[in-house]
C-alpha cells in the first residue's frame, strides 16, 4: 500500500479521485500537478501508515475527500470480496464490508485469477457520497455478478442494491451467464447511470459475448444493455487520443 499512500498524500492537497486514472475518458494521462521531480526526491516511506486488507487487488483504489475536511479516505476493492474503506493519512481502517464469497477457478471454465472477487474498477459518485462496483460472488446457483451500492461514509447498502446482472436482464428476455462473463473494465457513472462492461475470462473459454450494462442510480431495477451478437468481444479500455501535444510524461513516485 505505499504506493497507494504515496499517491493519496498528493491528492490529499488536490481532489478526490472518483474514477479509472481520475478521468472519465481513461487515457491513462493521470498528472498530480503537486507531485513534482523535486518533491519526488524527497519522498519518503511514512512510517506512521499502516495499511491492512484482505485479498488481492486488482482494482485502482479510489481517493474521496469530503469538502471541507483535513483528511481523505482510501477505498480498496479485493478479490476476497472485501471493500476497506482506510484513513488516508494513517492507514487505520473506517469500515470493511464482505460482498459474499469470491469464485474458485475450478467453478469455471478459464480464467487467471483465484480467488474471484472485485477486478474492475469501482467509481464513485460524489453527489450521493456513493460507491458503485460489481462484484462475483459464489452462491448455490453458481457464480453471480452483483453489482452493489453503498454510502462511502459507512459501506451500508443503498436500498435497491446489488442488482443481479444475470436475474436483471433476463427479466427483459435476455440471457447472460455469470459463469462465462468477466467484468475487468472500470465502471463509469454517465448522465445518472451506471455503467459496467463485460467480457470474458483469461482463456477466451465458453459462450461469452461483451456486454455494456446500465443501470439508473435513480431506481436500479431500469436496467439497459448491448451486447455483441456474436460470439465473443468485451469493452476494457477507451481510444487513446492521436494528438501528441496532449501527452505529458507522467510523474510517479519512487
Amino acid at each position: 500500500m505505499a504506493g497507494a499512500w504515496c499517491t493519496a498524500r498528493a491528492a490529499a492537497e488536490e481532489r478526490s479521485v472518483l474514477t479509472y486514472h481520475a478521468n472519465p475518458k481513461r487515457d491513462g494521462n493521470f498528472i498530480v500537478p503537486t507531485l513534482t521531480w523535486e518533491r519526488a526526491r524527497a519522498l519518503r516511506l511514512d512510517n506512521g501508515f499502516h495499511a491492512r486488507v484482505s485479498g488481492q487487488v486488482y482494482a485502482q483504489p479510489l481517493y474521496w475527500r469530503q469538502t471541507g475536511s483535513n483528511s481523505g479516505m482510501l477505498l480498496v476493492a479485493t478479490e476476497d470480496n472485501n471493500v476497506h474503506a482506510l484513513d488516508a493519512r494513517t492507514g487505520n481502517e473506517v469500515w470493511a464490508r464482505s460482498l459474499g464469497k469470491p469464485v474458485l477457478l475450478s467453478s469455471l471454465h478459464c480464467g487467471n485469477i483465484e480467488p474471484l472477487g472485485v477486478t474492475g474498477t469501482p467509481v464513485i459518485d460524489e453527489s450521493s457520497e456513493s460507491v458503485f462496483l460489481d462484484a462475483v460472488v459464489d452462491d448455490s446457483s453458481g457464480p453471480r455478478h452483483l453489482v452493489y451500492g453503498m454510502s462511502i461514509r459507512d459501506g451500508s447498502l443503498l436500498p435497491g442494491w446489488p442488482v443481479d446482472v444475470a436475474d436483471a436482464l433476463r427479466a427483459n428476455g435476455q440471457a447472460f451467464d455469470p459463469k462465462d462473463q468477466s467484468e475487468r473494465g472500470a465502471l463509469a457513472i454517465v448522465g445518472g447511470t451506471l455503467y459496467a462492461p463485460f467480457g470474458g475470462y483469461f482463456g477466451d473459454c465458453g459462450q461469452y459475448h461483451g456486454w455494456v450494462v446500465g443501470i439508473s442510480l435513480h431506481d436500479p431495477r431500469t436496467v439497459a444493455s448491448w451486447a455483441t451478437r456474436a460470439r465473443g468481444g468485451g469493452i476494457f479500455v477507451a481510444p487513446q487520443r492521436a494528438d501528441r501535444s496532449s501527452l505529458r510524461r507522467p510523474k510517479t513516485c519512487t
